[in-house]
């Protein structure tokens, strides 16, 4: 007996070290039958006065093996009842996309086991992970490439409510104790089928290490202990510096500053990446470590400006010292290009703009440019129609007070204007010759001179209403 109140014990050090269980707190305990959460159940059970807790089971048939996982069913609402604990069970429909059936099963499981939580207003959800569980998943992540984050393993409690009160227990603790407590439990077949990756660790690659090192399964699990504690350090770190560094818009979309990530620490880098990630999608999931090192190579990177599409629509952007996350496809610049006959109003859509041209004597002009928005230019020194549309590859325009060419590129480079700003900005023209790149810099082609008797004031306001100018 000292044996099972030894187990009991540990499992009980193990709930108060991570407080995986509070006074009055109800607890879903997930029961399928097998070994180890049969162990789970009578332990908690055991504990159930002195650690103050209510207790439920919940059971979830995967309906994969016809008679057998009814016959689970039964066996396990025979253990809730012998306890008169209160049980839930539901057959599954495995329909949750993506990934493996193993991973559509746990995924359909998970959402289970939260409805039980939910309608039972349980606190926390109880599951049978034990210490060769641990020691199996982190070799699976380390054979999938996987980083610090992942190779910490099955953590004791995750998201707050996902509690595993038997993980320091290796497998063969939970098979003495259910064999000194004359337990019965079912051997899921499947866990033997070697067509799963997880079962193939567990009977070929484990075996084979322990004739290297006996004690593997110990040393794997505590390994992933060291480096949960480091990950979670580093995650805090990570965390914080977002909260003072970063901006979060209404639509969900995150801007940090790329001088000021570049100067952290790579680990701590690519720890604030994830979380931006995380917050804008929702999740990792589909994201890699070469997703991860991409967007820091966008961020490192000699080009002042890019964008990156990530998996689930996840687009990350860089505009000079901004990097931005958002949800949604690339933005791609569209064309646009207008005929202005003669003087008015003229909405370009595009540009989200109105823009108001009107002739008048230079008597009644100002030609005092401190609106950017707002420009002066000889009315005769152009020929009607003007031409606005936006920037074209090769574009070349003389600048007010220059003789020679430049390209409007260098311009936009020189100014560091966004790239997706240069695909709207109007750019006004008269034939080939550009008059005005709107709201930075006129030409030198129609400029205003003293000898000029006839003014064209062309003014850009935002627009408020849609309406449509004589669209070419």
């Amino acid at each position: 007996m000292s044996f099972i109140y030894d187990i009991i014990d540990k499992v009980r050090l193990n709930v108060l070290k991570y407080g995986l269980v509070a006074p009055g707190e109800r607890v879903v305990v997930a029961v399928s039958g097998g070994p180890d959460s049969v162990c789970l159940l009578d332990i908690l059970y055991s504990l159930l006065q002195e650690l103050e807790m209510e207790l439920a089971v919940a059971h979830f048939d995967h309906g994969l093996r016809p008679g057998e996982d009814q016959e689970e069913t039964r066996f396990v609402a025979s253990l809730a009842a012998a306890r008169k604990l209160p049980f839930e069970t539901e057959k599954a429909h495995i329909d949750v996309a993506g990934g493996s059936l193993e991973e559509r099963a746990r995924k359909a499981r998970y959402r289970f086991l939260e409805r039980v939580r939910i309608r039972l207003s349980a606190q926390k959800i109880a599951v049978g992970h034990q210490r060769n569980d641990q020691a199996e998943t982190v070799l699976m992540r380390l054979l999938r490439g996987s980083g610090t984050g992942g190779l910490s393993g099955i953590a004791p409690i995750r998201d707050g409510k996902i509690i595993r009160p038997i993980l320091d227990l290796s497998r063969s603790e939970v098979e003495s104790y259910l064999k000194e407590r004359g337990l019965q439990f079912k051997t899921d077949p499947t866990n033997r089928d070697e067509k799963f990756l997880r079962n193939h660790i567990r009977s070929l690659l484990i075996p084979s290490l322990q004739q290297y090192q006996p004690r593997v399964i110990d040393i794997l699990a505590q390994t992933a202990d060291i480096l949960r504690e480091d990950n979670h350090y580093l995650e805090v770190v990570s965390g914080e510096w977002l909260a003072s560094h970063s901006k979060v818009s209404q639509k969900g979309l995150v801007e940090i500053g790329v001088t000021a990530l570049l100067e952290l620490p790579l680990a701590v880098r690519k720890r604030v990446i994830r979380h931006c990630i995380k917050t804008v999608a929702g999740g990792l999931s589909g994201v890699s470590l070469k997703h991860i090192h991409a967007v820091h190579q966008l961020a490192a990177g000699r080009r002042s400006q890019g964008t990156l599409c990530l998996p689930k629509g996840l687009v990350v952007d860089r505009v000079y010292d901004r990097l931005s996350f958002r949800m949604g496809p690339a933005a791609r610049a569209s064309d646009y290009f207008y005929l202005l006959k003669k003087p008015g109003r003229f909405t370009l859509e595009e540009a989200a703009c109105v823009l108001f041209m009107e002739e008048m004597p230079r008597e009644k002009g100002s030609i005092r440019e401190s609106d950017p928005w707002t420009a002066h230019l000889d009315a005769e020194r152009i020929r009607y129609p003007l031409v606005l549309r936006n920037f074209r590859p090769g574009d070349k325009f003389i600048p007010l007070g220059m003789r020679g060419h430049k390209k409007v590129k260098d311009l936009f480079i020189d100014r560091k204007v966004p790239k997706d700003l240069r695909s709207r900005l109007p750019i006004l023209l008269s034939g080939d010759e550009i008059l005005w790149i709107c709201g930075m810099m006129l030409g030198e082609v129609a400029k205003v001179s003293p000898r000029t008797e006839k003014i064209l004031k062309i003014k850009i306001v935002k627009s408020l209403h849609h309406e449509r100018g004589e669209k070419g």
